[in-house]
């Protein structure tokens, strides 16, 4: 289940994503298309997923989460391959807010959460995090090997290969893998047979339930201002990393890699280990001191290379950023997890995308009006900054309650 989770997140961030920036210049030269512009694409997708994520977060408590992520699978592969006969900006905000947006919410991380939640308790922290892993690891490898691959093949055959990755291998690993609960193969939670706490309390709580505490604010709103922080930076790294001077080509395993590719490819490997270390510690300490670290390593890693453009301090500073911001997801879930039980993840989880994915976008709108009017995202990115230093505040107040006050 994990290492699935592990491969169906990278191809549904990583190609939605961290391959995006890399294709911004082709998207410019031959459609016409702005910086500012595509960096809205992601804002604008953030509307549907949140409004869907209530419905499929809903329905994965109550039906078969492999039956959701085969459906799902389906729906991206077609909205990737209709990526490739885009001919305007509209045409590509189109295909990212209705097909992609359905399909990537019905087989990503809610999806991946829920099941991970199925099969492991007291080592959720951990079996969260090497799942996520697929999250960050696909901003090590996608821009390093599409960068090339798009002079070799253009970047409309990109696309289709990308839906043929989905649509000839995701899937049937979904459908010969994905078990929705342990207890139909005989199987039990964390591989051990025994008494789980969680099995004692009451299968699900209500939406008023969820609202009414204090936790599911502070958890929510904490994630979402780390979240805002990383959308703010993360697609904009690329082009801010060539305009601070990083502009060399490095020979890598033979392949030729841009500095500024590799810092954010640099970034994504910072994520990869932070959703590692982070997974960990989140099974070792009270949820509280996980987020904060994580979320102060971010900030950091912002102010550093908004600062400073020698390029070890730079890539140094990608890194720091990295391991922040790549621990985001698998915590988050685990606070989740932790507070409310796995029988409420998915409700959990999608009562609070209209809280977390509308202040996600806000961080990308305002580097992009902010670019639009200056060369430089010196401004913007001190204001991202700042923003983590806000998560870093309301996840010091995460208090785990006893299970008895949940109910």
């Amino acid at each position: 289940m994990v290492f699935t989770g592990l491969a169906v997140e990278f191809t549904v961030i990583g190609f939605l994503f961290y391959s995006f920036p890399v294709f911004w210049p082709y998207l410019i030269s031959e459609l016409g298309m702005t910086e500012s512009q595509l960096g809205m694409i992601t804002a604008f997708y953030f509307v549907p997923v949140a409004i869907l994520a209530i419905f499929i977060g809903r329905a994965l408590d109550k039906y078969s989460v492999k039956n959701f992520m085969m459906i799902g699978s389906i729906i991206y592969a077609l909205g990737l391959f209709s990526l490739s006969f885009i001919n305007s900006y509209w045409s590509l905000v189109m295909i990212y807010l209705t097909i992609l947006a359905l399909g990537s919410i019905m087989m990503g991380n809610l999806a991946i959460a829920k099941l991970i939640s199925n099969w492991f308790d007291k080592k959720a922290g951990k079996a969260l995090g090497i799942a996520a892993v697929g999250i960050s690891f696909s901003g090590v490898v996608l821009p390093l090997v599409v960068d090339p691959l798009l002079d070799l093949v253009g970047w409309r055959n990109v696309y289709v290969i990308f839906a043929s990755v989905v649509l000839f291998i995701i899937l049937p690993l979904i459908f010969f893998v994905v078990i929705d609960d342990p207890k139909t193969v005989n199987q039990f939670k964390d591989g051990m047979k025994g008494d789980i706490e969680e099995e004692s309390l009451p299968q699900e709580m209500t939406s008023k339930d969820l609202l009414s505490k204090k936790v599911f604010w502070i958890i929510s709103f904490a994630f979402a201002f780390q979240f805002l922080s990383m959308m703010g930076v993360i697609a904009f790294l690329p082009i801010h990393a060539s305009k601070m001077g990083l502009d060399a080509i490095w020979n890598i395993l033979g392949l030729p890699v841009k500095q500024y590719v590799f810092a954010y490819a640099l970034a994504a490997f910072g994520g990869v280990l932070g959703k590692l270390i982070f997974g960990y510690l989140m099974d070792l300490m009270r949820a509280a001191y996980p987020s904060m670290i994580a979320m102060s390593f971010q900030a950091i890693g912002i102010f550093g290379f908004t600062y400073f453009s020698e390029p070890s301090i730079f890539l140094l500073s990608a890194l720091m950023f990295g391991l922040g911001y790549g621990a985001a997801t698998p915590l988050m879930t685990a606070c989740y997890l932790r507070a409310f039980g796995s029988h409420n993840l998915g409700k959990t989880r999608g009562i609070s995308s209209p809280i977390v994915a509308p202040l996600q976008p806000i961080g990308i709108l305002i580097t992009s009006i902010l670019i639009g009017f200056q060369d430089t995202y010196f401004v913007a990115f001190n204001i991202m900054g700042c923003f983590a230093l806000v998560a870093i505040v309301l996840a010091s107040q995460i208090q785990e309650p006893k299970k008895s006050d949940l109910y």
